[in-house]
């Protein structure tokens, strides 16, 4: 990759993408390869074909594609020799346009990453690092009793656990250790792993069903605990998109999500089905227009039929697709 003379820096880039792959345990020379199968290495790319293109953006600032990088280099780098293959990461961080940095940090120095919300007590965080055996946390909110810094990122903080809880060996595909779906039954475990594959289907898969890319916004609404905060994370970040944060007042306020969503020219929205129903209605009330909006994806719950009645009524988005991927996807 060549350096162009707006962003000399893309020569850095390019020649860290060898050392980089050296460092999980990939051949360099079969690149494509491995961007196909991490998070990470797909994420590089998409930052290395733009650097300068906002990523991710929330109610205090932005980032660029090549800043998140850079802070991910950092956290990653700040991460070796204490966390690798086969072991996880805690990472508590706020909703913000940070975020990914920590999570694509952590992947980035081989580690499995377990999603902390912040907002959690500690008792269940304790919890939930014991299960998966989180030896490391990286923080932007606080840290818990017993937790002992050792580096700072930017933002984040990084620090160690008690060495008494930690003894657990991850699968190394693993990139997520993430909440069991509502009402699954039968978890011993109070997390279960989720792999780079696993992922990268789903956005392989969808993609280029949406037709989506660079030129698409898309809300990041969820916590990563959940399928659909992987999706609203992932979708734009490793296609070159924009991920607008929406904060936690925004999200509970339907007639401000409505808001939010028409200022930043959102195409591609995910929601929880009962989220939209409460949408729906604000905008049925207000008589919003989202002229950019081109999807909808409603997961994770039984889509309301009054709500998909009050949407199309309106005409909020007459253009807007609006899709069930709880399973294969959907058009409804």
């Amino acid at each position: 990759m060549n350096a162009t003379p707006d962003h000399p820096e893309l020569d850095r880039l390019s020649a860290d993408l060898a050392g980089l792959l050296g460092r999980i345990g990939l051949d360099p020379a079969d690149e494509w390869s491995a961007r196909r199968d991490r998070i990470d290495i797909r994420f590089a790319a998409a930052a290395a074909r733009h650097p300068a293109r906002v990523a991710a953006l929330d109610g205090e600032g932005q980032r660029t594609y090549l800043e998140l990088d850079w802070l991910a280099d950092d956290i990653a780098r700040r991460l070796s020799g204490r966390a690798g293959p086969g072991s996880a990461v805690a990472v508590r961080a706020q909703r913000s346009c940070a975020a990914p940095a920590a999570v694509v940090g952590v992947l980035r120095a081989g580690a499995a990453v377990l999603p902390l919300e912040a907002g959690h007590n500690a008792g269940l965080q304790e919890f939930l690092m014991r299960d998966a055996g989180a030896g490391m946390v990286v923080s932007d909110s606080g840290l818990l009793r017993d937790e002992i810094p050792v580096a700072k990122a930017d933002r984040f903080v990084l620090a160690v656990r008690p060495e008494a809880a930690v003894r657990r060996e991850v699968p190394r595909a693993t990139a997520f250790l993430a909440l069991p779906p509502a009402g699954e039954p039968g978890r011993a475990a109070a997390v279960r792993p989720v792999t780079h594959g696993d992922v990268l289907s789903w956005v392989d898969a969808c993609l280029p069903m949406l037709e989506s890319g660079p030129d698409d916004v898309w809300t990041y609404f969820h916590s990563l605990s959940l399928d659909l905060g992987m999706r609203e994370m992932w979708g734009p970040l490793l296609s070159g998109g924009r991920a607008v944060v929406v904060d936690r007042d925004t999200a509970s306020d339907a007639r401000a999500s409505a808001r939010l969503l028409a200022e930043q020219e959102v195409t591609v929205l995910t929601q929880l089905p009962s989220a939209f129903a409460r949408l729906a209605a604000a905008a049925r009330r207000s008589g919003s227009s989202l002229p950019a909006l081109r999807h909808v994806l409603l997961s994770d719950e039984p889509v309301d039929a009054p709500a998909l009645a009050d949407w199309r009524d309106a005409g909020t988005a007459p253009q807007a697709v609006l899709w069930d991927v709880s399973g294969s996807p959907t058009v409804l």
